[in-house]
């Protein structure tokens, strides 16, 4: 079988020596095919060894990325999720294994919808044998989700036909304490509209208190947020 490339990127590079050891384990207990291994620890890092000048040196079949990164300006790249989409146009065949520290649900959709990668990987339920069998079962081409997203993809679609996403974004804004009024500044609503669609989603979740706390909650207690 042909080498296969991976790189790994993530800020905290004790974190990357250790699924840098546990993959070469795997690889030599024949868990796994032969890997190569690279580390970026930034976005400018990672950017230089995927399309800078050390990018004809290696193609990478693999990319095992941490979304919580801080960005590069300089690249114009502001997050490990930008970096995932800045790759996609690059390299559509390489395929993205999210590994992330995030819970909150709104994030997390936001990723699968956005980025789509080919596994995402919860730091908490991370272990050496969920790392091993997450790269086996992405190279056999299919995807691999990690129990905690696993759970959420599990509730999301048998939710997904109550809440479109704008239903979604404007609960997320509401979450973070914005006024109502503000809302038509994000998205294309009048304020009566607004109001409007709070009426029915209050409906659609089965909330009595009007309050805009109590919506958000019984949202939070869906998984929605």
């Amino acid at each position: 079988m042909r080498m296969i490339n991976l790189l790994i990127v993530d800020d905290h590079p004790l974190t990357c020596h250790s699924y840098n050891i546990i993959i070469k384990n795997a690889c030599q207990k024949k868990l796994l095919p032969k890997i190569h291994i690279e580390e970026a620890h930034s976005i400018a890092e990672a950017y230089e060894k995927l399309k800078g000048k050390k990018s004809s040196e290696i193609k990478f079949n693999l990319l095992l990325l941490d979304i919580l990164m801080p960005a590069s300006e300089k690249n114009k790249i502001y997050s490990g999720e930008d970096l995932g989409l800045f790759v996609q146009k690059i390299n559509p065949n390489i395929k993205i294994l999210v590994q992330t520290a995030l819970i909150d649900n709104h994030r997390l959709h936001n990723i699968f919808k956005n980025l789509n990668p080919e596994a995402i990987l919860i730091k908490n339920d991370l272990d050496e044998l969920t790392l091993i069998e997450a790269i086996k079962t992405v190279l056999n081409s299919e995807p691999f989700y990690s129990k905690t997203f696993a759970k959420l993809i599990r509730n999301q679609f048998s939710k997904d036909y109550i809440l479109d996403a704008e239903d979604r974004k404007m609960l997320y804004l509401l979450s973070t304490g914005m006024p109502s009024k503000n809302i038509p500044n994000y998205l294309p609503w009048s304020l009566s509209k607004v109001e409007k669609r709070k009426r029915l989603l209050r409906e659609k979740l089965g909330v009595e208190n009007k309050s805009v706390l109590a919506l958000i909650q019984r949202a939070k207690d869906a998984g929605f947020l």
